[in-house]
């Protein structure tokens, strides 16, 4: 049976975590330390940082995985990416970068030994077949110190709900960017770089509607193999916590 209130927390938890890993990846910072690592144009580092964990994968395999960028955008910047470290070398780059990101921003957050504690739980008992982004990240060491620990966990945590999503989404047939105009709008559907015209998609906009939930639902059964519903909703409040801490340290 159902309960209204854990689905609640496990939408809060999904949504906190989702804006945070969102906060760092986009932040000017973040872009200015892969060019400080080599990488002349910063968006070939976030390309194959996130997708290092692949390994020495194709432009088209990682495009694959991504799934909501244009292909062929991917594909190119992960072939100038992986020029500079490698595969392995730019995953580790981006992890050490997200650490000192979270260190720097969210070292002031209350609960964020608890948020890794409960985190890590979910990632260790989290299914990993038709998972690859998550179950490549959820490999990689975990820094010592609080903040950087929170930070990587709730990275994981983003990726995982990130695949859920994006098998979800492709069985339904609703295509990326139906999907970016159905959930955004056309200047965030060209962020991911795709072109004009847009589909806007209104006529699967109830499927798209069920792939949230969807997401949702099957979020909820993973983190209940984990924790106790008790856990779930401190888990979300943890990473609320966490969120408001980092948007009010980050600068604008």
């Amino acid at each position: 049976m159902s309960n209204p209130a854990v689905e609640q927390a496990v939408r809060e938890a999904g949504a906190a975590i989702g804006e945070a890993g969102g906060i760092f990846m986009l932040h000017p910072e973040t872009l200015g330390a892969s060019i400080a690592a080599g990488y002349a144009n910063p968006l070939a580092g976030y390309v194959a940082g996130r997708g290092g964990v692949l390994g020495d994968a194709t432009g088209a395999t990682v495009a694959s995985v991504f799934a909501i960028f244009e292909p062929a955008t991917v594909g190119a910047l992960w072939d100038e990416g992986v020029t500079v470290r490698g595969a392995t070398g730019a995953a580790q780059v981006y992890w050490d970068q997200l650490a000192g990101f979270a260190r720097k921003y969210l070292a002031g957050a209350e609960g964020l030994a608890r948020l890794a504690e409960l985190g890590e739980k979910v990632i260790a008992a989290a299914p990993g077949p038709r998972l690859p982004l998550f179950d490549g990240w959820r490999a990689m060491p975990l820094a010592d110190d609080a903040p950087a620990r929170a930070g990587q966990v709730m990275f994981v945590l983003r990726e995982l709900r990130g695949d859920v999503h994006l098998n979800l989404l492709s069985a339904s047939g609703v295509t990326p960017v139906e999907a970016h105009m159905l959930g955004h709008d056309e200047s965030y559907t060209r962020m991911f770089g795709w072109s004009e015209p847009f589909a806007d998609g209104a006529d699967k906009a109830d499927r798209y509607a069920a792939v949230e939930e969807s997401t949702n639902r099957r979020m909820t059964e993973i983190l209940g193999a984990a924790l106790s519903d008790a856990e779930i909703a401190e888990l979300a409040r943890v990473s609320a916590s966490a969120l408001a801490s980092l948007k009010a340290a980050v600068p604008a």
